[in-house]
């Protein structure tokens, strides 16, 4: 074969090699932000929302260009709410997939283990918007947790103080008997004191909630009692509601924000859950923010109906957005240490309207409470 003949040959597997270049070199490149939330048993109501609502900030982003040229991959495990697993499936996806952060890992025992175990600081791996507000985690002054939202402590004083304000000072708490239910008590004693409120009753319901008939019949039959606070994963708090509403309807129930309102109208219906007050720790979904625009357009692209979007979607979707606010601030490629100096830049960084501050060790972005009750057609109202 002449060298003439050859060339042709030779040139079109040089235009080949250098087609396959150019489609290597214009592929997306991908960055990878993973979370351990409950996505099965009782406690999925509290992660199911919260990955959703990170999903859909991500898949919005996306859909607009990405970050300085970067994609968002976002990758999900379940621990079920055991701590066990939380640490190991942490431990999974950051060797499978080598994320720059984490997002919204759930509960109290769960972020304790996490940091316990040393996963996350052997990692140098950042975790934004844990799902924790109990003293007992943040008094472990983790240099990983970037918490969004106010702890329980705040929002039991929030609670109490509406409900002593307004004159209903004998209260009774229900509560699940675990690590994150004895918290809630232990805040809604402390400030039950502080308001002068008087505690009448307590009640821990151990897992499996066939006890709740029998503490709604003692907490109704109480006729000084004027407000229940309940602390406790969704279902527990809708079957609560639904029997002490059947035996003192004008009783008053406020929960906390760990209960998903969307969940306990799928429990219950719209017009039996309608009165239950819950606690927010997340602006309201129907403000004029720019980030609560940016939430609802995020959410009409996941095709998630208004009515079942609540607040736990908007923490996951705020984290989410912090997050993206860091990765704005890298130059060039994303990492674990990049990550964390991005997210000690964020000053009063105006987000949309919000503000977090993560500047000089900082550790609490938001001391934000209110309290919202559950409306005609199922609506959260604020």
């Amino acid at each position: 074969m002449s060298v003439l003949s050859a060339l042709p040959r030779r040139l079109l597997a040089m235009s080949f090699a250098m087609c396959i270049s150019a489609q290597v070199f214009s592929a997306p490149k991908e960055v990878v932000i993973g979370s351990v939330v409950p996505l099965n048993g009782p406690f999925a109501t509290l992660g199911k929302p919260l990955a959703e609502g990170a999903s859909a900030c991500f898949d919005y982003i996306n859909e607009n260009g990405g970050v300085n040229g970067y994609r968002i991959r976002f990758e999900v495990q379940d621990d079920s709410f055991d701590p066990k697993l939380t640490v190991a499936k942490t431990q999974e996806l950051i060797a499978a997939h080598s994320p720059v952060a984490l997002l919204n890992t759930a509960g109290t025992l769960q972020n304790a283990a996490l940091i316990q175990s040393g996963v996350l600081s052997k990692a140098n791996i950042p975790l934004v918007g844990p799902r924790d507000g109990s003293s007992t985690v943040r008094g472990l002054q983790s240099k990983n947790h970037y918490f969004l939202i106010a702890g329980i402590a705040a929002e039991a004083d929030k609670i109490v103080n509406v409900s002593a304000t307004i004159g209903r000072k004998r209260m009774v708490a229900v509560y699940s008997d675990d690590g994150s239910g004895r918290e809630a008590l232990a805040q809604i004693e402390r400030a039950a004191e502080k308001s002068g409120a008087t505690l009448v009753a307590r009640y821990p319901v151990p897992a499996g909630l066939k006890d709740i008939p029998d503490i709604a019949r003692k907490v109704a039959a109480d006729q000084s009692l004027q407000q229940v606070l309940v602390y406790g994963v969704t279902p527990l708090v809708a079957q609560f509601y639904k029997e002490i509403r059947t035996l003192r309807p004008a009783l008053p129930v406020t929960s906390f924000s760990t209960t998903s309102h969307a969940a306990i109208v799928d429990i219950l219906g719209a017009e039996a859950s309608r009165g239950l007050m819950l606690t927010q720790v997340t602006y309201p979904t129907s403000s004029a923010l720019q980030i609560m625009k940016d939430f609802r357009a995020a959410m009409d692209l996941q095709q998630i109906p208004e009515v079942r979007i609540n607040n736990l979607h908007l923490e996951g979707f705020l984290a989410a957005r912090v997050v993206v606010e860091a990765l704005k601030k890298i130059k060039g490629v994303p990492t674990r240490e990049e990550m964390a100096a991005a997210l000690h830049q964020i000053h009063k960084t105006d987000i949309g309207g919000l503000s977090y501050d993560f500047s000089n060790g900082r550790r609490e972005g938001s001391s934000f409470v209110q309290i919202g009750i559950i409306g005609p057609q199922g609506r959260l109202m604020n």
